[in-house]
């Protein structure tokens, strides 16, 4: 089997899982050659953690006029980075504003980015109590964050929803995975925007976290190995 077959066949499966969620394909470490292979299998949503490194790649769709990908960027943002962020073409989402400060800093750089379409923002929640995990930790902060982009009337960024990563440090996989994604699904309750897209779930827990109703999965080795 070619490499083109491998991860056709491995796209193939997965989305016989994803229900109503949406597949990321988590291309990070992986080459161009690889991701336009995926795409040849129509699959159209990727995710980068580096910024750099998502420059390259959606720069270099760009430059050969494939325009119906989508860009996800899922890793740890630091403020100094944001300029170059804005930068990436057809960014749709970030899904990994962790804090308040992060959110303000992106707010006032909003004039650096040129999009058609709005880009979805994913506000953080650490849901598991991990010390070295970021993300908001507390229900007023979520609430003040919701607050600050709406009343932002940004031009570039929405809300999309909400990101959790399960617990990293665990000897009972599955029952803390059940126990962040159930957090994530009650805070959204509480919030009583039903509308909040939910983004959790990656190669090892994704479809725990479709049960807990998922909007974006994020999966990388389980198609790209």
């Amino acid at each position: 089997m070619n490499r083109y077959d491998e991860i056709s066949s491995r796209l193939n499966s997965l989305k016989k899982d994803m229900g109503a969620s949406t597949l990321i394909a988590v291309s990070k470490y992986h080459t161009i050659e690889d991701i336009t292979f995926a795409h040849q299998a129509g699959q159209l949503d990727f995710g980068e953690s580096r910024v750099q490194d998502l420059l390259n790649k959606a720069e270099h769709f760009s430059a050969e006029n494939i325009t119906d990908l989508s860009w996800h960027f899922i890793g740890r943002l630091q403020s100094n980075k944001i300029n170059m962020l804005a930068k990436v073409p057809l960014l749709k989402f970030i899904h990994s504003i962790d804090s308040l400060k992060l959110l303000d800093a992106l707010l006032k750089r909003e004039d650096n980015f040129h999009q058609v379409e709005k880009i979805g923002v994913f506000l953080q929640i650490n849901t598991s109590g991990e010390e070295e995990k970021g993300g908001i930790r507390s229900i007023e902060d979520l609430r003040t964050g919701i607050e600050l982009l709406n009343s932002s009337n940004s031009k570039v960024f929405t809300l999309a929803g909400l990101m959790t990563i399960g617990r990293i440090r665990t000897n009972n996989f599955e029952e803390d995975a059940r126990f962040s994604f159930n957090e994530l699904r009650e805070l959204r309750n509480q919030l009583e925007i039903p509308e909040l897209d939910l983004s959790m779930g990656m190669s090892r827990d994704f479809k725990i976290a479709i049960e807990y109703g998922s909007s974006y999965v994020r999966v990388g080795s389980a198609i790209f190995a």
